[in-house]
């Protein structure tokens, strides 16, 4: 009998281990998916598992990488595990390690330890983690600590083992922008050559899927995300009535940002190819700055946009249900007032839930972007294009039988998420053209993403944690569809919710 033969037999149900790396039952227990098929765990490893990006045994640093995050142990603590793990680990450890380092450095801005966690990557054939949010990450330190030329390097070897990987053409327009700021007062022809070549490389991830691309309104002046013009679109004569899509805004205080996300809706294929398959129900919440005015500017020149007021201000998600009311549409959906989308986003959702009869929502991906469109992710996972929890687009059905937004500060989206998988199961929703960025998030300091007491880094420890926890809970806890069914305005909460996100 070989020894193969023998582990598989007799070794593996004993406990034995089939090497120094490969654990057993760690890993039936670390994944359940394979406990439940009753498969070995080599077997599964071989066949799937390493494929999948799945892990022989226990990583040290991914479990101080864990902890770094969940404070679940002090900072310095877990620094000092991880400088360790860089030096004396095995390649999955040491590779892991530096990503874990680059990570969190990179968060608080510390782009030179971030570069130098990164580099030590290189040290080693195989790295951890096996996708390439890692290389991308290592880019942007270097372009961030002026490594210009090396940064250059990466993203073209990045961009040559993956060619589908959209964002690095974003991180080279990053790269391009960080080149610009070397000359002080560059003449006019200069600036707009590095205009049109940052915007070609935006362009890439639509023009390499056949979409439509952009332009600028004005060429003279600089690239931002107020000076992107969509492209001219004839109208059509459909010989089909195309649904109804409504698209709900909250609005408080973004006279700087509302016209740019107006334009980008009344400039979507669905109303221009299609007219009348479009409403957009601007909610203002007592703005303060001219919002309001801006948006009936924007409603007496478009027949789709409709101005709801509120009396006096409640918040984003009170806003969301005042339109839920009035929305008509058979696919509902948001779009936040600081935001620009591609002309093709809504058609793209809507178009995925029509050919996936067994969805009941869609997401679009996005990335995020300083208004001058400098691109970034405040923590890094697979990429910087990532899904859009604002973009949910979901079937009428899923308001009639789960009613409405959570009246919370922040993070009722995710909860919105979660209740449409613990009513329809865990395949009721898909992305449309998952990779490919549809919308530019603008960040702002204002965003309650960004504040203390609901920044998104909450969701490891503290109010978004502590909130979905709850959520969660209350979802378990259903008998049936009706019991997830959220009234406007309860008599009481449904779930707890931190003092933090009560209106």
């Amino acid at each position: 009998m070989s020894p193969a033969q023998h582990y598989l037999r007799f070794g593996e149900p004993w406990g034995r281990k089939a090497g120094p790396e490969f654990d057993a039952g760690w890993y039936r227990n670390q994944y359940t998916d394979v406990a439940a098929s009753g498969m070995s765990p080599l077997l599964h490893f071989i066949r799937h598992g390493e494929k999948e990006g799945r892990q022989p045994g226990p990583v040290q640093a991914m479990e101080w990488d864990a902890k770094l995050w969940r404070k679940e142990a002090p900072e310095s603590t877990c620094l000092k595990a991880l400088h360790s793990l860089l030096t004396t680990g095995s390649w999955r450890e040491a590779t892991f390690a530096a990503f874990a380092l680059g990570r969190w450095y990179a968060s608080s801005q510390q782009w030179t330890k971030a570069a130098q966690a990164l580099a030590c990557r290189h040290l080693h054939s195989q790295r951890l983690p096996a996708h390439n949010g890692a290389a991308l990450l290592e880019a942007d330190a270097l372009i961030r600590t002026n490594a210009l030329a090396q940064a250059w390097q990466r993203l073209e070897q990045l961009q040559s083992q993956a060619p589908t990987y959209y964002d690095c053409s974003l991180a080279q327009a990053n790269l391009i922008s960080a080149q610009a700021r070397q000359l002080t007062n560059p003449p006019d022809a200069l600036q707009q050559l590095w205009n049109a070549q940052r915007l070609r490389r935006i362009n890439h991830p639509w023009q390499h899927k056949r979409l439509m691309t952009v332009s600028l309104i004005n060429e003279q002046h600089p690239l931002s995300l107020d000076n992107l013009a969509p492209p001219i679109i004839e109208p059509s004569r459909p010989t089909l009535t195309a649904p109804l899509v409504s698209v709900i805004m909250p609005l408080y205080n973004a006279a700087a940002t509302l016209a740019t996300a107006l334009r980008s809706l009344v400039s979507q294929t669905l109303e221009q190819e299609q007219p009348g398959a479009l409403e957009v129900l601007v909610v203002d919440d007592a703005s303060t700055d001219g919002s309001l005015d801006i948006a009936r500017q924007f409603a007496e020149r478009h027949a789709c946009i409709k101005v709801i007021t509120q009396p006096h201000n409640q918040g984003a998600y009170t806003a969301r249900n005042r339109a839920l009311d009035e929305a008509r549409g058979r696919f509902i959906t948001v779009h936040d007032s600081d935001d620009w989308s591609h002309p093709q986003k809504l058609a793209l959702q809507m178009q995925a839930l029509q050919g996936n009869h067994e969805w009941m929502a869609s997401f679009s991906h996005w990335v995020r972007c300083s208004t001058d469109m400098l691109f970034h992710r405040w923590r890094m996972e697979e990429g910087w294009i990532f899904r859009n929890a604002s973009s949910l687009m979901f079937r009428r059905q899923v308001f009639e039988e789960l009613g409405y937004w959570d009246k919370v500060r922040a993070d009722a989206d995710t909860e919105y998420y979660h209740r449409i998988l613990a009513a329809y199961g865990d395949k009721a929703i898909g992305d449309a053209l998952p990779g490919v960025p549809l919308s530019f998030g603008r960040n702002l300091s204002t965003s309650l993403t960004q504040t203390s007491a609901t920044h998104i880094s909450t969701q490891f420890v503290g109010a978004r944690k502590d909130y979905q926890d709850a959520a969660s809970q209350w979802h378990a806890a259903a008998n049936s569809i009706t019991d997830l069914y959220m009234p406007a305005n309860p008599d009481a909460r449904l779930f707890t919710a931190p003092d933090e996100l009560l209106p």
